[in-house]
Formats: structure tokens, sequence, C-alpha cells
């Protein structure tokens, strides 16, 4: 037994299993071991075992690998990308405040330069938030669902009041589990993609209803909709939703990635009425 112990044990300098063990004994019960009583020590089920076993601690071995991969990225982008941008970004201020003092207009056009980096910066910051996501799952948590929505609501304020968008919400909102910066983000990814799509003059509402065996959140606007054509991609990394020379995004692919991470679906529905309605599902607590 101590031999076996030790055989589990021992690790490479990486921290990965160095191989895998298959234990052969009559009196040996052990839960996430493949143990082997000696009435199935046979040639041909023996070397099906040890094949079964080569495969699964490879695998093992490469999930690890690239799972430690994406965290470099994850940190790569984050650090790497930023750094050159924040030289752009300081450039672009001091360009600024030169040509002010020659024409206010012409100063003025210094300001595709902030605005493309901003759009950078938050690309780098969804894919890297994305990558982490997949990698380390945070361990869900009681949540009050108003704090959340109210807070993703506050960041999408200012991109509905420069379309002329209205923003409403229920009065009363549910305690559920979930990643509370998750939630946030899916919540975000929804309202500014409303926001953003729907037209002046327009609303968009934040809702839920109970289900079941789970909890549903929406947001639903009176925009024009989502053409059917485009609906099969709809969720797809870097998919226009709408016009030919509109912004492309992550948004809704993080949103349904953060959503199945917690256990959920995220989707779309045609509003009969004219519009859209986003949704996406938490499962209920259980004793």
């Amino acid at each position: 037994m101590a031999e076996l112990q030790l055989a589990i044990k021992l690790s490479q300098e990486d921290g990965m299993a160095r191989w895998p063990v298959v234990c052969l004994s009559d009196s040996i019960q052990s839960t996430g071991l493949d143990v082997i009583p000696a009435e199935d020590w046979h040639g041909q089920l023996l070397a099906q075992v040890f094949r079964s076993a080569l495969q699964k601690h490879e695998l093992i071995r490469e999930n690890g690998r690239l799972r430690g991969d994406l965290l470099t990225i994850a940190r790569r982008i984050s650090h790497d990308l930023r750094t050159p941008l924040s030289g752009i970004f300081t450039t672009a201020e001091l360009l600024k405040e030169i040509l002010s003092e020659h024409s206010e207009e012409d100063a003025a056009l210094t300001g595709s330069l902030f605005d493309s980096t901003q759009a950078v910066l938050k690309i780098i910051e969804r894919v890297s938030q994305l990558v982490r996501a997949s990698v380390d799952h945070p361990l869900k948590e009681p949540v009050e669902m108003g704090q959340i929505a109210w807070a993703a609501r506050q960041g999408a304020e200012r991109t509905a009041m420069e379309r002329g968008t209205k923003m409403e919400e229920v009065t009363e909102w549910p305690a559920v589990e979930g990643v509370p910066a998750w939630l946030e983000v899916i919540w975000s990814s929804l309202l500014i993609n409303a926001v953003t799509h729907t037209g002046r003059g327009r609303t968009v509402k934040m809702d839920w209803r109970e289900l079941p065996e789970e909890y549903e959140f929406s947001v639903t606007d009176d925009g024009p909709g989502v053409a059917e054509a485009k609906l099969p991609n709809l969720f797809y990394p870097f998919e226009k939703l709408h016009a030919t020379h509109s912004s492309k995004g992550l948004g809704l692919s993080i949103a349904q990635r953060l959503v199945t991470l917690q256990g959920g679906r995220c989707g779309y529905e045609r509003v009969a009425e004219g519009g859209s309605r986003f949704f996406f599902t938490l499962p209920k607590t259980t004793a």
C-alpha cells in the first residue's frame, strides 16, 4: 500500500502526474483509481485497461498543459498589449494638446485615436476575461441579482443617453447562486447590445421570471429585431449583428460562455410586437 501511495503522489517538476497507475489487487478499494481483481487478470482485458489508462493519463496531462497555456496567454495579452496602447494614448494626449494651441478643429482629429485605443483595450479585457473564465472556475455564491442588475445598468447608462434609449427594470429581483463578476458581465453585454442596436427613442427593459427548475433573466427591446439570416451565428465570436459597417464584438459570445459555465442557457427570441428578447437562465439551488 505504501508503494501504491508513493506511485500516486510522485510527480514531475511541472506538478502533473508522472505516470498512470493501475492496481492489480483483490484487497485494495479506491475511488478514482483503476483496481483490477484477480479474476479479471487476463491478457486481453489487462491490455485494454493499460491502453485506456495511458490514454486517460495523456489527456489529463494535455489538458493541464492547455490550461497553463491559456492562463499564460491571458496574462500576456492583458499586460503586454496594454503597455504599447498606453504609449499610444499618452502620445495622442500630447498631440491633442499641441494641436489645440493652433486650432481646435485640428485637435478634434485626434478623437479617432482615443476611440480606437479604447476599443482595443475593451477587446483585450474581454478576451482575457473569457480565457481566464474558461480555465479557472470560481465557486458560485449567493447573489442579490438586483445589485448586479443595477451595476450593469449604470455601466450602460452613458451609451443609452448618447443613443437616446430609455432603460427600465423591474422593482424586485430574486436571490440566486452564481459568480457575481460574471453575472455583471453578462448583463452588461446584453444591455450594451440592446442599447446599441435598438435605435433612438426606443426602450430597453430588464426583467425576469421563475421557471420550475431555473430563473430566467431577459433584456427586451422594441427595436427592429435581428434579421433571420443572422440568427444561426448570433452568439458566434466577432459576428456582426446588424449593418455591414457596424462594430464587431465579443459581447454575446462571452455572455453565452459565462452563462454555460454556471450551468445555465443563453438565447434569443423575436418579440411578437416587434423587437428582440435576449435571455439567460441560472439553475435553482437545491438542498
